[in-house]
């Protein structure tokens, strides 16, 4: 069915829209992307070693795992790794062509293609494509936090109405989100690609090779400070994403953010604004939180609104639904599309998920955690937890820098002021968090440092067979990404 309607829609558009390469291939006409040795040399600028003139690759692939015959290896490298390493893996699993910045000790029956730098190939790879589909639209999704959850319902929306590519899971750095735009091809009508960054410039390379039509910065909190030293520093990397835009696309604006506010003054690019404000052209009113059930609001978009019900705990995700409604209606989706793709929307892995393990409700936010999004996941048990018992079972934030002691003090703190009736702290920083807790009023018992995972999971099987905890009590699972806090959910479903 899918292949039928791309086949129609490209019947249907004009002979002169029709995408056709620099070399007769055209991308429009192939259902799976077909490269040309000469295309490939013409996007990266590489120097073919070995190999002959006329050979064509299936797809790019960057991992030996997953490549499959007749792919294109490109061998990146990192400070763990090293790509050539792999060049004789791929080569026995069918590799049709390499790509390399340094001649490897291999026998190469296949096209050996030198460049300067992989990584920079990679990305020019995926710029020479996206710039061949001249009908797809691209929107472009960065911010502190929220913007995976924004990415997805987003897409949601869109694919009421268009066929659409998105970002699949974290694939959102100078690596993942290339790879992401690689697979674009001529059925697709809109891009929707998150980009993470933890260092200056990474953003700047990414609006580069997606060259966006779209773009919002859901906002700019406290993240990646170790690479950034400062809130300033993030501001000034998430603005990359709008300094990057052609002079015709269109700005999404939170303008509940002071800070994303400030960054578009810079820019005379049209802007739709969203927010909680009158001044938003997309905005909320008459929030309501439904505990478990979820949020309903009021949603704008100008002269319409139109009463719904998102099923995402927590208000934080009122303003993602504003982000990804403004975005769809700059891509000119109808209201009614807007709001049922909101309704559909469902959580995503490892964000806000709530599951039952024998009575006990767990909340598995596990995919990351910084200040800013710590606070949102605590603001979203208080709001459903009623007369219930809650546990914060809380990671470490990692990549905060010199802010790391004094954040993980504050987050001790406002578990306590939140009310919670226990804290198990886990990591590097879990005596600060602790710390702050006890400061706050809660005592040894309720606020404990833990050694380990294993034992949370212990002390969870304790508060049960105890009578501590119970039925329809809440825990809230939450770290940074580094910390896997998910293993401890896990533990707990063997356990239990």
């Amino acid at each position: 069915m899918e292949l039928m309607q791309c086949a129609r829609r490209e019947q249907s558009r004009p002979a002169a829209g029709r995408i056709m390469s620099d070399f007769g291939y055209g991308f429009a006409a192939m259902q799976n992307p077909v490269w040309t040795l000469s295309q490939v040399l013409l996007a990266t600028g590489g120097r073919i070693l070995s190999g002959g003139t006329e050979a064509k690759f299936r797809s790019i692939s960057t991992d030996t795992r997953t490549l499959e015959p007749g792919d294109l290896f490109l061998a990146l490298s990192g400070d763990r790794f090293d790509g050539r390493q792999f060049v004789r893996d791929a080569l026995k699993k069918g590799a049709a062509g390499v790509i390399v910045s340094e001649p490897v000790d291999v026998n190469m029956p296949v096209p050996f293609i030198l460049v300067a730098d992989p990584l920079r190939a990679l990305g020019d790879l995926a710029a020479y494509r996206r710039a061949h589909m001249h009908d797809l639209r691209v929107i472009a999704i960065t911010g502190s936090s929220g913007k995976t959850t924004v990415k997805e319902m987003c897409a949601a929306i869109l694919n009421r109405e268009y066929n659409v590519l998105k970002t699949e899971g974290n694939f959102n750095n100078l690596i993942g989100m290339p790879l992401s735009l690689l697979k674009v091809d001529s059925c697709h009508d809109v891009a929707v690609l998150e980009m993470g960054m933890n260092r200056p410039g990474e953003i700047a390379r990414m609006a580069e090779i997606a060259d966006p039509d779209i773009a919002c910065i859901v906002n700019v909190q406290s993240a990646h400070l170790s690479g950034l030293e400062s809130i300033e520093g993030v501001a000034r990397a998430k603005g990359e994403l709008f300094a990057g835009l052609k002079s015709w696309s269109r700005l999404c604006v939170n303008i509940d953010d002071k800070r994303v506010r400030t960054l578009a003054r810079n820019y005379s690019r049209e802007q739709i604004l969203f927010g909680r404000g009158k001044k938003a052209h997309v905005r909320a009113t008459h929030i309501r939180n439904q505990g478990e059930e979820g949020v309903a609001f009021t949603l704008h978009i100008g002269r319409e609104k139109k009463r719904l019900q998102i099923h995402s705990i927590g208000e934080h995700n009122v303003t993602n639904s504003l982000a990804a409604a403004a975005m769809a209606h700059a891509a000119g989706v109808k209201m009614e599309h807007i709001v049922q793709g909101l309704i559909d929307f469902t959580p995503y892995d490892k964000r806000m998920q709530i599951e039952e393990i024998k009575g006990l409700k767990i909340i598995n936010d596990c995919y990351n955690a910084n200040p800013a999004s710590m606070l949102a996941a605590l603001d979203a048990v208080l709001g459903i937890k009623k007369n219930k018992k809650s546990v914060a079972i809380l990671g470490d934030m990692l990549e905060l820098g010199e802010a790391s002691f004094k954040a993980h003090r504050h987050l001790g703190e406002t578990v306590a002021c939140k009310h919670f009736d226990y804290l198990l702290a886990h990591g590097e920083f879990s005596r600060k968090v602790v710390e702050g807790a006890l400061d706050a009023s809660m005592t040894m018992k309720q606020a404990r440092q833990m050694e380990s995972k294993e034992a949370i999971v212990e002390t969870i099987m304790n508060f049960v067979h105890l009578g501590e905890l119970g039925k329809g009590d809440f825990l809230l699972v939450k770290g940074s990404r580094g910390m896997r806090m998910e293993t401890i959910i896990e533990d707990l479903k063997k356990r239990m």
